[in-house]
């Protein structure tokens, strides 16, 4: 019984560092991911400064234009412009449905590694028992 065992054993210690290296890289894709996009887009409504213009007496200015607004520190806010059309953010919303998924993933396999590594715990003892 405990080379049936030792032999399960082995198998899921070779998946549980598997499992561990690809965490890894999915939380730096993660991490990289949410560092060049963070933030959330903000539509903006320009006035020109021309008197003659119409936007001088109107409730909107000129746009909409599409910015996106992240913190850079604790007192400073980073405006970047994404585009005037609606397609010009599709990149942006692209981007927050791959890092959705990606963090689905990554919950997922975490909570296969704690499994992996509770199961490993539970052989290692039941073959310490057995060739006690």
């Amino acid at each position: 019984m405990s080379a049936g065992l030792c032999s399960q054993l082995s198998r899921m210690i070779k998946e549980e560092k598997v499992l561990a290296e690809q965490i890894k890289d999915m939380q730096k894709q993660v991490e990289w991911l949410s560092a060049q996009y963070a933030g959330s887009i903000q539509i903006r409504f320009i006035r020109c400064g021309s008197p003659n213009c119409y936007c001088a007496k109107a409730k909107k200015g000129h746009g909409p234009y599409y910015y996106l607004e992240r913190r850079v520190s604790a007192s400073k806010v980073e405006m970047i412009y994404l585009g005037k059309q609606k397609t010009d953010v599709n990149h942006y919303k692209n981007y927050h449905y791959r890092v959705s998924n990606l963090k689905k993933r990554l919950r997922a396999m975490k909570r296969r590694h704690q499994q992996l590594l509770g199961a490993i715990m539970s052989i290692t003892q039941l073959v310490k028992t057995d060739l006690e």
